[in-house]
């Protein structure tokens, strides 16, 4: 990536609409050659261009969550089973008191309390010990990566293997469900039984 390649993503970091020919006009490059090398950036996966939310708009809350694991293989089973959470905002290695450091969402206190006990990764066997903060949307960034429509289920069963009819806090009403299942009851994920189904043109 050199500095022609930074210009384009800095560009598209701050306004992701940008069209080719408004990046060329400010780099002085034709469109053409910009389209090429962001293709170029795209195949080699140094950049994806997403959506951006509004985490303070959406009022959603924060949970950081830091994880000690016996070793780096349980670390690595907690990683495949919860990669496609539609909560979980980022997950990485790090070093010092804790191996796995995990940002994730939740849209009220009911999910929060379930994320941290309930079906949460410090539950998982092989975790010696956890530690959690949470508070409301981060003052920086403002807007999060947020799949806010993840592709739905037929059944109840979670991302993580989970199944929230069987949940007691679900049973109580002390837990939203998880969002593309069709047992979730929040709004601010699109539900399963919401989310508008994909007309087929037909041949003309």
């Amino acid at each position: 990536m050199d500095n022609i390649d930074k210009e384009i993503v800095s560009i598209l970091y701050k306004d992701g609409r940008t069209t080719l020919s408004d990046m060329g006009d400010q780099l002085g490059m034709s469109h053409v050659a910009v389209s090429k090398r962001l293709d170029s950036l795209m195949k080699e996966g140094l950049v994806q261009v997403t959506a951006g939310v509004s985490a303070e708009k959406m009022d959603m809350k924060v949970l950081f969550m830091g994880i000690e694991t016996d070793n780096m293989d349980v670390a690595d089973r907690i990683t495949e089973k919860y990669q496609d959470c539609p909560r979980l905002l980022m997950l990485a290695p790090v070093t010092g008191r804790y191996n796995l450091f995990a940002v994730m969402l939740a849209e009220d206190t009911w999910s929060l309390e379930s994320i941290i006990g309930t079906c949460s990764m410090r539950t998982e066997p092989g975790v010696r010990r956890s530690e959690t903060w949470f508070g409301n949307a981060p003052l920086v960034p403002e807007y999060l990566p947020v799949d806010l429509a993840p592709d739905g289920h037929d059944d109840d069963i979670s991302p993580c293997g989970r199944n929230c009819l069987k949940c007691r806090r679900y049973e109580n009403d002390k837990c939203i469900g998880c969002p593309p299942t069709p047992s979730y009851k929040g709004v601010l994920w699109v539900s399963p039984k919401t989310k508008p189904k994909r007309s087929r043109k037909g041949k003309s």
